[in-house]
């Protein structure tokens, strides 16, 4: 382990410097500012550090540990300031917030702290701008206790870049019991820099707390044996903690770890009884589960698809053409296609909104292709564990996936948020697969990635046409057979080279 010694003076000065451009970057008094900015963000080193140490230290996991803080950190901040200056003119754009949500909630949170009210064990006390009210009552006690002076919403960053930080090595130490080397430093960069992890973790969210959370939960399922005490009081605090922050996230990621723990344990006890009466209590979880979340589910599915079909009135004109029937899988297709690089690429926007939107969509159709690889792979493998693993990770992601479509329709932050609550999942899945597909010379992930060549290159004529006016424009049924015909050429092609041509035995 590197010497601990050598990195107190260095953690100091980082410490300090973060705590002078949060206190000058934030309102009211320079000193108190520091104040309140040292207190959190020496008490984030404090505990990121005496995580590393606990987690077996290491060079890379410090590296990963501090550039998950210092990002989030950084680009929040940097987000108050740009949107001001270049953001639309909107009201949290014009007082430094990247979302509506994180606005209203933030304010409130600030009003709530200075009324004199009870905050702790206070029924009465209500939130009207969040619906769970954990995160107000978070960022409420921060404030009354920290920052009373003024309003400073970088103090609320600062935690939420504590737990996605505080996920890392959960992450990192869950993929190492399972996955290669390679793999799992892969699953920790995709959690690390995955555009929209970035976008929406480096706000006054809950995607920070719960995705932190939830590598802790995975942690414990995966290497719980090892260090059961210390697993099961992590794991229990970490269900409690998203408990607290998003009730029916929560609930929908408890339920995906019990089932890997269910997996894991019918693969060590094998005899039928175990596996019948697992699927018992799945199938009786499950339907408790729809039957308490339907009616919200159905109402809010039912409103952003409106907002959906008035926000796209091409997407209008198609449901019309082709009937109310297929109003579902079309508004799922557009869901899961959110942000739309072509679009990104096309359509006009101010330079800070395209920039945001262009790494957003890039990173979604990056990640996409493989995750649809790894479901593949996973299924190929000759290895049983591996299977079960991946196939439980890349298949709870786009279950989940296919859920937020549903909920959120075609909307650009609601939908891709929804689906972000698994990137540690997708993050385990695409790691494996990449290594799977090097091991083994896969000519599959080629062909998929070409695949969805095939799709980009056809929507951005399209998005071409209507905004530039190059070319003629297909109606959209024609470009769904255009792509899904030379789609099945690729696919069916490469099946039969396969035939002709075998891969070499596959290792994996």
């Amino acid at each position: 382990m590197v010497k601990t010694g050598l990195k107190i003076p260095g953690l100091i000065f980082g410490v300090a410097a973060l705590s002078v451009l949060t206190a000058w970057l934030s309102p009211g008094a320079f000193w108190r500012g520091f104040g309140a900015s040292f207190l959190l963000i020496g008490g984030s080193a404090l505990a990121l550090f005496w995580l590393w140490r606990g987690m077996g230290g290491g060079r890379m996991l410090a590296v990963w540990m501090t550039l998950a803080f210092v990002l989030r950190l950084g680009l929040g901040l940097f987000f108050s300031i740009a949107y001001p200056l270049w953001g639309y003119d909107e009201p949290e754009y014009n007082a430094g917030y990247v979302f509506r949500d994180a606005y209203h909630r933030d304010r409130e949170a600030y009003e709530v702290a200075l009324s004199g009210e009870r905050l702790l064990f206070n029924p009465s006390l209500k939130l009207g701008s969040d619906q769970y009210g954990g995160l107000g009552m978070i960022s409420a006690l921060v404030y009354r206790t920290l920052s009373a002076d003024a309003h400073r919403p970088a103090l609320v960053l600062i935690l939420g870049a504590l737990f996605f930080a505080l996920g890392v090595p959960f992450l990192y130490r869950a993929a190492q019991a399972r996955l290669s080397e390679g793999a799992a430093q892969v699953a920790v960069w995709i959690y690390l820099l995955y555009p929209d992890g970035l976008f929406f973790t480096a706000s006054q969210m809950r995607e920070p707390f719960m995705l932190g959370l939830l590598c802790v939960g995975l942690w414990l399922v995966l290497r719980w044996r090892e260090r059961p005490r210390a697993a099961v009081t992590a794991g229990l605090l970490a269900l409690a903690g998203m408990l607290f922050i998003s009730t029916r996230s929560a609930v929908f990621a408890a339920g995906i770890l019990i089932l890997l723990a269910w997996l894991e344990f019918t693969a060590r006890h094998p005899g039928r009884g175990w596996k019948a009466l697992g699927w018992i209590g799945i199938l009786l979880a499950g339907g408790v589960a729809f039957v308490l979340t339907w009616g919200w589910f159905r109402e809010a599915a039912v409103y952003d698809r409106v907002l959906t079909l008035r926000a796209s009135g091409r997407l209008a004109a198609f449901i019309a053409d082709v009937g109310e029937r297929y109003i579902v899988p079309t508004i799922v297709g557009y869901g899961l296609a959110q942000p739309v690089f072509p679009a990104a690429l096309v359509e006009p926007a101010i330079p800070l909104a395209k920039i945001v939107i262009l790494l957003r969509s890039a990173g979604w159709y990056a990640l996409a292709p493989l995750l649809v690889y790894s479901l593949l792979a996973g299924w190929r493998t000759s290895k049983e564990e591996d299977r079960r693993l991946i196939l439980w990770a890349a298949g709870a992601f786009w279950a989940w996936a296919l859920i937020s479509a549903l909920r959120g329709g075609g909307d650009m932050t609601d939908n891709p948020r929804y689906r972000l609550l698994l990137l540690p999942l997708a993050g385990l899945a695409v790691g494996w697969a990449l290594d799977f597909a090097r091991r083994t010379a896969d000519r599959w992930l080629w062909r998929i990635l070409a695949v969805e060549g095939i799709f980009l290159a056809v929507f951005l004529q399209w998005y071409l046409s209507r905004y530039l006016h190059l070319g003629g424009r297909l109606s959209l049924p024609a470009m769904g057979a255009l792509i899904a015909g030379l789609s099945a050429l690729v696919l069916v092609g490469g099946w039969v080279y396969d035939r002709v041509r075998p891969p070499r035995p596959s290792g994996g």
